[in-house]
């Protein structure tokens, strides 16, 4: 019989072990305490918690919390290209001072405005430096002193003297528009030319003295610095009143042709004899008639017709008489000629049949000479000059 069928082999094994079968029970529950243990043990320290608890984060100050919401709302609704940059941190921005600006009392002049891109030479003219064209000097100074295009200091020239409409004779605004202006200019010529009624606005204390009129296409600002209140004068709304006393070259019938942007009108002996404004001051057609001859940087403009006008004819003798001549603008550009025709004389024409008449003058230099880039009428290269005379002479 073998082992595993002998009872009493089995007895004597646990027995030799001094077990029975409630040891048996208890030394294996041990066992399986101690093994649970242990792989319990071996568990929690390769995992290495750490039970100990730390101190939550401190709460953020309400500053704080503001800057981080505005941060955040920048963020939020800049446009996707700012979206791009974040700067997380907050400094201050630190802006440099702002420059000081040097303070003047000249006022702001308005600009130059060219039509076309035609703007007359006011330096060369006032050097008498002449480019291409007829004769020499398309200025309307002369004489001696300082020139410039609306006359000299002194000199064989009609007297002018500048007002300005737009304020007093004690630089009080008077708030005048385009529509007054030409009407008191208006009423000024029907009146008889009397001066009163400039008087009571601000007047140059220097004249000047042109011996021609002959300025082409340039700014509305060139006529205050002319007679030195570019300071106290602001561009358009002003007029200047020429006068002297002078004697045609020989007895006989004349007439004046011109153009004026805005104002020209010429008295002889008393009578107007030309208006050659854009803006007639009077309703007598005979004072402006049109010649062919059209101002190219003007055509399209609706407010203006761009024909070279010719006046009344009138019958000078040999006494000295008086002359008037009244330019004025209203802003902008300007541009004023004054020529003369003796009926008597022939004259050669231009391609369009426009003659081309001698720009009136009190000196015996030359014709004036224009640039290439300066707008003006056909003129002779043949002057015919008149002659100034004193006050005393004329009496």
């Amino acid at each position: 019989m073998s082992a595993r069928g002998n009872p009493r082999v089995k007895k004597r094994w646990w027995a030799y072990f001094g077990l029975n079968s409630l040891g048996l029970s208890i030394l294996l529950h041990v066992l399986f305490g101690v093994g649970a243990t242990f792989l319990i043990v071996e568990h929690f320290q390769k995992k290495h918690v750490n039970f100990h608890a730390t101190e939550p984060p401190a709460p953020p100050t309400e500053i704080e919390h503001k800057v981080e919401l505005t941060k955040r709302n920048n963020v939020e609704s800049a446009p996707p290209d700012l979206k791009r940059i974040v700067s997380t941190d907050v400094s201050a921005i630190t802006l440099p001072d702002p420059p000081e600006v040097p303070t003047t009392d000249e006022p702001d002049p308005t600009p130059i405005a060219a039509v076309d891109g035609v703007m007359g030479s006011a330096i060369s003219e006032a050097n008498g430096n002449g480019g291409s064209g007829n004769g020499g000097g398309g200025s309307g100074g002369g004489g001696g002193g300082p020139s410039t295009p609306f006359g000299a200091s002194d000199g064989p020239g009609l007297q002018g003297n500048f007002y300005d409409l737009k304020q007093t004779s004690d630089a009080k605004p008077t708030g005048m528009t385009k529509d007054l202006y030409y009407q008191i200019l208006g009423k000024y010529v029907a009146k008889g030319w009397d001066d009163s009624l400039l008087t009571p606005y601000y007047t140059s204390k220097n004249p000047r003295y042109a011996d021609r009129l002959a300025i082409s296409t340039r700014g509305s600002e060139e006529a205050p610095i002319a007679f030195g209140v570019e300071k106290e004068v602001q561009p358009g709304l002003w007029c200047v009143h020429y006068h002297a006393k002078v004697v045609a070259p020989q007895e006989g019938t004349y007439r004046l042709a011109g153009f004026g942007d805005n104002v020209l009108l010429v008295k002889i002996d008393g009578l107007t004899v030309l208006d050659a404004g854009f803006t007639f001051l009077t309703d007598k057609a005979p004072l402006h008639q049109f010649l062919p001859y059209v101002f190219p940087s003007y055509i399209g403009n609706s407010m203006t017709d761009p024909h070279l006008r010719v006046g009344a004819t009138f019958h000078m003798g040999t006494d000295p008489v008086d002359m008037d001549v009244l330019i004025g603008d209203d802003g902008g550009i300007c541009s004023f000629f004054l020529l003369i025709q003796n009926m008597a004389n022939t004259y050669d024409t231009a391609p369009d049949g426009t003659p081309k008449l001698p720009v009136f003058q009190l000196s015996d230099k030359s014709a004036p000479r224009f640039l290439d880039s300066e707008e003006h009428p056909p003129i002779s290269n043949t002057p015919e000059p008149w002659q100034k005379v004193s006050e005393e002479d004329g009496q």
